[in-house]
């Protein structure tokens, strides 16, 4: 078990008062985790590399999708047939026309 001694010593330098009650509270704590600790540090752990988890990437490949680029939904003339409602832009192009859904109480 730790001594009075030290755990007077680890409150001084943590900067703690400590009551003589808690003190021998703390020698039992602090004699447990270390006996803990103890017991960990014991177990061999030659063989980390098998522990380690094997790192592989999930997610699909980053590639640019844009102008020029075959768009993973088809192409924009398909996707914008599949439009329900569209306007031509001023500037060329098509704006897509989007219903309104929520509506201010007047």
């Amino acid at each position: 078990m730790i001594s009075k001694e030290e755990v007077l010593n680890l409150a001084e330098l943590a900067r703690l008062k400590l009551s003589d009650a808690e003190v021998e509270s703390l020698q039992k704590d602090i004699s447990n985790i270390l006996d803990y600790v103890g017991q960990v540090s014991a177990v061999g752990v030659s063989d980390v590399e098998q522990l380690k988890p094997i790192l592989r990437n999930v997610m699909r490949e980053d590639k640019p999708y844009g102008a020029g680029s075959v768009m993973m939904l088809g192409s924009r003339e398909a996707l914008l047939e599949a439009l329900p409602k569209k306007e031509k832009a001023p500037m060329g192009g098509f704006f897509n026309v989007v219903r309104k859904i929520i509506q201010k109480d007047e």
